[in-house]
């Protein structure tokens, strides 16, 4: 398994750029803390299993998606507010 390498500050500037370019907004742009990085890591192994049938993983998925819809304001919305 190849580790993939950092980008460096001018390869994270141009893709920012580029994301703008076409059409993207940045809403708030930081660095991902360690509970957010493990949030990710845990919702992608969960939308894998999922993939492959895995029930567990279907409800996980299934009960994150209610959740996020009960909310008041979208995710988006709860970003761009801080």
């Amino acid at each position: 398994m190849k580790i993939p390498r950092p980008f460096s500050r001018e390869e994270a500037d141009a893709a920012v750029q580029a994301f703008l370019d076409n059409g993207g907004e940045i809403i708030r742009l930081r660095e991902a803390t360690k509970k957010d990085q493990a949030k990710a890591s845990r919702r992608a192994y969960h939308e894998d299993r999922a993939l492959c049938g895995d029930q567990r993983s279907i409800e996980i998925l299934k009960r994150e998606q209610e959740r996020e819809a009960s909310f008041i304001f979208s995710r988006t919305e709860r970003e761009r507010a801080e």
